[in-house]
């Protein structure tokens, strides 16, 4: 993201059903949308210097917070990486749904991880905290859904102002184009949340004679008493109703829509993996035309070209979706892994991408992966990754492994037109950097770094062929990708999958100040 802002605050979507105990204990849960879930937040010191954290949660409606010390009275060193579980803060009830603001003297960034610990799920769904910049009047959110394609959305709209609010929500049609938005407003105390979940008819507006729904939502905010614009931020869950498959994603604000989007993973029966995007018209007036879909190799050639909307126009409001797998030119893309760049004229665009199992090559290794990332309008010279994590093979491997020992995998998209370097520094939970893994990226292309790749498996204190695993049983560890001093200004993004045999799930890294 373009000059994205680390400030002392880091707002942090903490939310979704909270609750500790299982709702049909020793069964196997057949949807994600009945799912108990839960969380934990991991977070990265960025700054220079030790910081000191607090913690408010606010339940949904409530002006009360719960205030909770994540190091106890300590600080956090430069680097280091920690994380807090909600389900072990006993002043945070069971049954908890709400949001969470941690404040931090220096800078900060943190990702969520939300799981449940009922029979059969191995999901672990990740989104990234949002920074006081990032909170606007307007966010978008490029794909919500009602029993489409065997899956539901809840979204969460987090008031990041110390007064009252109200959020209006207009849920566009993709499915019916030109249709006239669903409108509805919402109610929201200062610093608290609302949860719009698509199966209540209370909490969209939409008919109750409506069974299916794919579309968009805009969410503006003001403030109650008509002193103007209002600051809000936006996560969302999108479950499988006959599954135990799930994914999260951020909404992305007015000002990172942009008509120039960049996909960091783009695949076609690739690794068990098929990607697709939903491109979603950031203007509620104003077409965007000639959108297209430039795909790259990872040697930075052009592969294939596909047009979107009807002859490349998408309507105010509405979105169009994309396989990677069917461009409109007819490539043939099996086998391919890559990125891609979409573009508009007119109207700003944003992007939501998902990986999963491939229509025609999944495997039974990935039959349950289900990921979302953010397309970004642009990059950073330094991106933060405060979520890293490497399994040994015999943790990994274990057939009781049920989502707890993960891998992540980074990708990383080069920007520019020629080839650049970055530096991808691995930092342990106490800020120590314990290796360097140099990567060659060739134009418009992308690569790869991982733990392994990095050769910092079974760093000091770490358990043996792993990486943010601890022989104490701690965890915790994170990576901080830089350009190198070849290139020092290159602009970079990146996405981290972090998975486990199965399943998985991507986040984008975060810039840096």
């Amino acid at each position: 993201m373009t000059n994205l802002k680390k400030l002392g605050i880091t707002l942090v979507m903490v939310a979704l059903v909270f609750a500790f105990v299982f709702a049909n204990a020793g069964s196997v849960e057949a949807s994600a949308r009945e799912a108990n879930w839960v969380v934990a937040v991991t977070y990265q010191n960025v700054g220079e210097n030790p910081a000191t954290l607090g913690v408010n949660f606010y339940a949904e409606g409530s002006t009360t917070p719960i205030s909770f010390d994540p190091l106890s009275g300590g600080t956090l060193a430069p680097g280091a990486g920690r994380s807090f579980y909600i389900g072990n803060i006993a002043s945070v009830p069971a049954g908890f749904q709400g949001n969470a603001v941690i404040s931090s003297n220096e800078p900060l960034v943190s990702t969520v991880v939300q799981f449940s610990n009922d029979p059969g799920f191995r999901m672990r769904l990740l989104y990234n905290g949002f920074q006081a910049a990032d909170a606007d009047d307007t966010y978008f959110i490029a794909t919500v859904l009602y029993n489409k394609f065997n899956r539901t959305s809840v979204f969460s709209i987090q008031n990041t102002m110390d007064e009252e609010i109200m959020a209006t929500v207009k849920l566009y049609d993709a499915d019916s184009p030109g249709a006239l938005p669903v409108t509805k407003v919402h109610t929201i105390p200062a610093n608290s949340s609302k949860f719009v979940e698509m199966d209540q008819y209370a909490d969209t507006g939409l008919a109750n004679t409506v069974s299916v729904f794919n579309g968009s939502a805009v969410v503006t905010a003001e403030q109650s008493d008509g002193g103007g614009p209002a600051k809000v931020v936006a996560a969302v869950s999108e479950y499988y109703t006959n599954s135990n498959i799930a994914a999260d994603f951020e909404g992305v604000p007015l000002a990172q829509a942009a008509n120039t989007i960049y996909m960091s993973t783009g695949l076609c029966e690739k690794f068990g993996l098929d990607t697709f995007y939903a491109v979603t018209n950031a203007s509620t007036t104003q077409a965007a035309t000639n959108v297209k879909v430039q795909y790259y190799d990872t040697g930075g050639n052009p592969v294939a070209t596909d047009t979107l909307g009807a002859g490349g126009t998408i309507g105010a409001g509405e979105k169009d979706s994309v396989n990677t797998c069917k461009p409109s030119d007819n490539t043939n893309m099996s086998g391919f892994t890559g990125s891609a760049v979409i573009t508009s004229n007119g109207a700003p665009l944003v992007v939501i991408g998902k990986a999963q199992n491939s229509i025609n090559a999944g495997t039974a290794a990935t039959q349950d992966f289900f990921t979302a990332f953010l397309g970004e309008s642009g990059g950073a010279s330094e991106l933060a990754v405060p979520f890293a994590r490497w399994a040994n093979d015999s943790q990994y491997l274990d057939p009781n492994n049920t989502g707890g020992r993960q891998r992540s995998f980074i990708a990383i998209q080069n920007l520019e037109s020629s080839s650049i370097k970055v530096d991808a520094e691995y930092y342990d939970k106490d800020g120590n950097k314990v290796g360097t893994h140099t990567l060659t990226i060739p134009g418009s292309s992308k690569g790869n770094t991982n733990a392994s790749l990095a050769g910092v498996l079974g760093s000091p204190g770490m358990v043996s062929g792993a990486f943010g695993y601890y022989t104490d049983g701690s965890f915790g560890a994170g990576i901080i990708i830089k350009a190198h001093s070849d290139n020092p200004n290159a602009e970079f993004i990146a996405i981290n999958r972090t998975q486990h045999p199965g399943a998985g799930e991507d986040v984008n890294a975060v810039a840096t100040p």
